[in-house]
């Protein structure tokens, strides 16, 4: 997979505002730096004040986590810079703003898919626009790559959310070649894990203008934590590394994200990771012949969607009987699914039976309303 030699590449960093390629860096104390043994640079503390905490918490922590960025660049398998931001959709945020003017360009995404893109970019005043999944949910790389030459960034959610199907790293690379360097590819792989598929990250030495998210709220358990990490080739990264803030990751949370990236906490996933594929699995094997499950998308993330026959919603169903999943009736592609996080065997043994209540009632209502 590999695009042609021949040519050379569009410098991506060129697609960003005249204004951001002229910004400099803040320039925080930890990011001028400097050696010493007592430090007085950057209005802290000297000394800690003791409210019960483990550690000093009166200095400014690294101006960019690069312990935390190497850690997970060697997890990702790449040599391309990595940073490290608040969560997936800081990354976002933050891709939008560095690429984009307000009231003059725009981003493009394929729903239905993840509601950020749409909020960040309605946020700042930028124009989305929507090349809707096909009828069986994969992307239209045509249409999609038509966009390209008046639009900045184009949004790939891989594993999508919230159908849960994987797009083909062939459909990926198909979408990078149509659009030649004209936009950013934005490939939001917060599912990875969950999945099959292979990344896009290979892809980055070939397609300078590709972007890929990911995050450690998922198939790593961090949500709290907010970590999620940007991958992009050098080019872009001296775009995206002008917007960051200064001390954007809190060393407690730092050091948790490390903690997951030793071997150890990496095999402690992997482990997560087959058990509730498993759970998942039997789910799905459990639900899949009753008569109101109409349909369920193939899944390559820790969700499942579920789409049913009954004119009795299951969503609201389940709520009556304390199970609170996701409602998807607001998409129009979407009506009548619901989204099932897998959670534990437990959990997901009593959605099993709720849903064999709900097919038993469908059976002897829903017919005899027909």
């Amino acid at each position: 997979m590999h695009s042609d030699s021949s040519q050379t590449p569009r410098n991506p960093a060129s697609l960003a505002p005249k204004a951001i390629q002229k910004l400099i860096p803040y320039q925080s104390a930890r990011r001028i730096g400097g050696e010493g043994n007592v430090w007085l640079n950057a209005n802290e503390l000297e000394h800690a004040i003791d409210f019960g905490q483990q550690s000093e918490e009166n200095r400014y922590p690294d101006f960019l986590p690069q312990t935390l960025a190497s850690a997970y660049q060697q997890y990702a398998q790449t040599t391309h810079p990595v940073v490290a931001v608040r969560g997936a959709d800081e990354a976002i945020d933050l891709i939008i703003r560095s690429f984009c003017q307000p009231q003059k360009d725009s981003i493009v995404i394929s729903s239905p898919t993840y509601a950020m893109y749409q909020f960040c970019a309605d946020a700042f005043y930028i124009d989305c626009i929507d090349v809707p999944l096909t009828e069986q949910f994969s992307l239209n790389t045509e249409a999609l790559a038509q966009q390209a030459a008046t639009s900045k960034v184009i949004f790939v959610c891989n594993p999508n959310n919230p159908t849960g199907n994987a797009h083909s790293i062939e459909s990926i690379e198909q979408l990078l070649k149509q659009v030649d360097g004209q936009a950013l590819v934005v490939v939001d792989e917060a599912y990875i894990e969950f999945s099959e598929s292979s990344s896009a990250v290979g892809l980055i030495a070939d397609y300078p203008n590709l972007v890929v998210i990911r995050t450690l709220s998922k198939a790593f358990s961090l949500a709290a934590t907010r970590l999620g990490f940007i991958i992009a080739s050098p080019q872009v990264m001296s775009i995206i590394e002008r917007l960051i803030a200064p001390y954007p990751i809190p060393d407690c949370a730092a050091t948790i994200g490390l903690a997951a990236l030793s071997d150890a906490g990496i095999q402690k996933m992997l482990d997560a990771t087959k058990a509730l594929l498993v759970t998942k699995q039997r789910f799905i094997e459990s639900i899949k012949q009753l008569e109101v499950i109409d349909k369920i998308v193939d899944s390559h993330t820790n969700f499942v969607l579920l789409h049913s026959r009954s004119p009795l919603s299951l969503f609201e169903f389940l709520k009556q009987h304390g199970v609170v999943t996701r409602n998807q009736d607001h998409e129009p592609a979407l009506r009548d699914h619901v989204r099932i996080t897998i959670g534990s065997d437990t959990s997901m043994q009593l959605v099993e039976t709720l849903i064999a209540q709900y097919n038993q009632h469908y059976l002897q209502q829903g017919r005899v309303e027909q």
